[in-house]
């Protein structure tokens, strides 16, 4: 069982960094190409259509192929990609290439969070706590790799210490036994994947909004973790070393408030806690459209990423407590949700950061997360009638 668990949360540290290279790096890789940042945003985008469709595919690949299979053709396909990026390929290949890349850790994120559901009955949402923890060390840990390997112009080989970080974890998955639960890294069964839940019309109605939610939060996630270095070099003039420095700072405070999110959330009620922190987030990313100051910047970006940290996780655990039924499908609608958020969103930063003041940047992120405070207003006004 601890075998299992470490292993998953060391691929959920690769999924962090794959997660986060691209918005690491993305201002030498469009100075590099001569390109702009509407199409940096459509390079963020691309990936996050291969994340989507990764999700979507993950349940059948893993019913058709088995889960051992299905992260090992993953891990081989996240290699590849990042070998095909660091060799510095025309620009016009980046696209598909990034689609491949997002598609890899597509599979993972919900399989790899699947499987310990499933297999570990002693405190899951403890172990998939972790996972999350894991993930954020991912995102805080490449960027100071990445801004390193920029200042001395080698950036690209980012992607070099990505591809073999998951040669490495591949070889773990393919050699590794996990005793007892090794029946669960074989074909899932048909019979229990099949949904046989029937949800009435107000859960559909909570279901939608929720998928609403998802596609706002993780949009908002990767927009801010994508252009922030951007938005500081435009604003404050921050070198570029400085300016990808505040996506480590941003993940940091991510990681901080990730282990504590779980406590508070169970202490304060999931409903008020993610009102809390849904307008904490509003407010701070308006605030940091007005800064004029690098280490004012820096405050906001710990704040920011401090009320972020719980809010995927315990927005999961309240929709599903919520919503009564097959837990596996909720999850999976949802994080496919975020996919989308994270499709749509940068197309909408990067065109911004073309046409328009970092200020008015900010100022439509916040505005757009406003949606999130909503729904969980009319979520708990729904928890409140079933009581």
């Amino acid at each position: 069982m601890k075998r299992l668990i470490w292993i998953g949360s060391f691929t959920y540290l690769l999924i962090g960094f794959t997660h986060i290279i691209l918005g690491s790096i993305l201002t030498e890789i469009l100075n590099y190409y001569d390109r702009s940042y509407t199409e940096g945003g459509i390079l963020i985008a691309s990936q996050s259509v291969g994340f989507l469709a990764g999700v979507i595919s993950a349940s059948y690949l893993s019913r058709l192929i088995g889960r051992r299979r299905t992260l090992i053709f993953s891990f081989i396909s996240i290699t590849l990609a990042q070998i095909m990026f660091m060799s510095l390929v025309p620009w016009e290949f980046w696209f598909f290439i990034a689609i491949f890349a997002g598609f890899g850790f597509g599979i993972i994120e919900p399989l790899v969070g699947a499987l310990i559901i499933d297999a570990i009955n002693d405190k899951p949402a403890i172990a998939f706590s972790r996972l999350e923890v894991f993930f954020g060390l991912g995102s805080l840990i490449m960027p100071i790799i990445s801004g390193w390997l920029a200042s001395t112009d080698l950036w690209r080989y980012s992607f070099l210490v990505l591809g073999v970080y998951a040669v490495v974890i591949c070889v773990f998955w393919m050699k590794t036994s996990f005793g007892s639960l090794e029946a669960y890294m074989g074909k899932v069964s048909q019979a229990k994947t099949k949904d046989q839940v029937r949800f009435s019309t107000k859960h559909r109605i909570i279901l939608a909004m929720f998928m609403i939610f998802f596609i706002v939060y993780v949009g908002l996630e990767i927009s801010v973790m994508n252009f922030l270095p951007a938005i500081l070099v435009n604003q404050v003039e921050a070198a570029t070393f400085l300016a990808t420095l505040s996506v480590t700072i941003f993940w940091g405070a991510m990681v901080a408030g990730r282990l504590a999110a779980g406590h508070l959330a169970e202490w304060m009620q999931y409903a008020r806690y993610l009102i809390i922190c849904c307008t904490g987030t509003v407010v701070f990313i308006a605030i940091l459209g007005m800064a004029t100051s690098l280490w004012l910047s820096y405050v906001l970006i710990v704040l920011i990423g401090l009320m972020m940290a719980g809010v995927f996780g315990i927005a999961i655990v309240y929709a599903t407590t919520l919503l009564p039924g097959s837990t596996d499908k909720i999850t999976s609608i949802l994080i496919a949700s975020g996919g989308a958020g994270g499709i749509f969103f940068p197309l909408i930063t990067g065109s911004l950061m073309d046409h328009a003041t970092t200020t008015m940047v900010a100022f439509v992120l916040a505005g757009l997360s406003i949606l999130m405070i909503v729904i969980i207003l009319f979520a708990r006004n729904y928890q409140k009638q079933l009581v």
